[in-house]
């Protein structure tokens, strides 16, 4: 299993939203920063995107897909001088008919897009989801939404207008796939690219070896040696490239990885203390709420009864 697909499996997708909006022009949009992962697929016409923090308005077309997976605050328009309203404000005066369908516009060019956001669960602590960047633009093609999104596309759309019992787990899973897809599209690119960073180490043919090893075996004592010699390298060597990419030492990210690990298991409920400590690679309870604490901030224990009591996530 590569390092990518055991990154994937921690992603978990708990709620998502979608509205099937028809804007007609002049139309804006503008949607406040939030916690959630956004997207928008231009399913027909063409608009403007433009992103906090970013000084270039970006052009979007059909077939187009955008992902905000740090929910930043952006604005979508026709054009560049039409004036925007506040999502909170349009959907107060004009909710989502049925099953979330919204008309917006002053009667002009009609653009459709499918709008939506997405819930994460334990999003501070997992490794993808903070390396990600603020935005994931993924051209269609010649005006088409490319073929292995179409097809998600149009199960969504499938369940958003059924009563079905069971669509809303449904939407769900094939957000989660949409999600999965674009982030495979995104890392293709980046395999082009020589900057380092997580994302850049996931495609970097020995790195993502190191990485797949760690994801798949936190009960493993890993040392440097040991993961120099899977993949080839000297143990100078490994260590100095897993850290420029990775953005720190192989054991440090060790325990970063191992108490990700011990979170989702404590959250879980189901194992003692003690068998997760077995599991991420700690041979007495004592040593791995010790090492919990440190990286966390509390005890397992403790953590565990917070996450029952209140569903908190604290970030390592």
């Amino acid at each position: 299993m590569d390092a990518l697909t055991e990154i994937l499996k921690s992603v978990k997708l708990h709620s998502t939203v979608h509205c099937r909006s028809e804007f007609s022009a002049p139309w804006g949009v503008q949607i406040d920063s939030m916690e959630d992962a956004s997207f928008h697929v231009v399913i027909r016409g063409n608009c403007w995107l433009e992103v906090d923090g970013m000084n270039t308005p970006i052009p979007l077309v059909g077939g187009d897909l955008v992902v905000l997976p740090t929910g930043v605050a952006h604005t979508l328009r026709d054009r560049l001088d039409s004036p925007a309203v506040m999502l909170g404000e349009l959907l107060a005066n004009r909710p989502c008919q049925g099953q979330l369908k919204l008309q917006y516009g002053k009667g002009g060019t009609s653009t459709t897009v499918l709008c939506g956001k997405a819930s994460f669960e334990n999003r501070d602590l997992n490794p993808l989801l903070s390396a990600l960047p603020p935005l994931i633009l993924i051209k269609g093609e010649d005006g088409q939404i490319v073929e292995w999104l179409d097809s998600t596309l149009q199960f969504i759309a499938c369940e958003t207008v059924s009563n079905r019992p069971g669509a809303e787990m449904m939407i769900t899973y094939l957000s989660n796939i949409l999600f999965i897809q674009a982030v495979r599209a995104y890392l293709v690119g980046l395999k082009q690219q020589e900057e380092g960073g997580w994302l850049r180490a996931l495609v970097d043919s020995q790195m993502s070896i190191a990485l797949a090893l760690i994801h798949q075996h936190p009960e493993t004592n890993w040392t440097v040696e040991m993961l120099a010699k899977q993949v080839n390298m000297s143990r100078s060597a490994f260590a100095a490239r897993f850290k420029w990419l990775v953005g720190e030492a192989p054991l440090q990210y060790i325990t970063r990885w191992r108490m990700y690990q011990a979170v989702d298991l404590l959250r879980s409920g189901n194992l003692t203390v003690t068998e997760i400590a077995q599991r991420v690679g700690y041979d007495s309870e004592t040593a791995f709420s010790k090492a919990f604490k440190r990286q966390i901030g509390q005890s397992p224990n403790q953590y565990r009864k917070q996450s029952i009591c209140k569903g908190s996530a604290i970030s390592i």
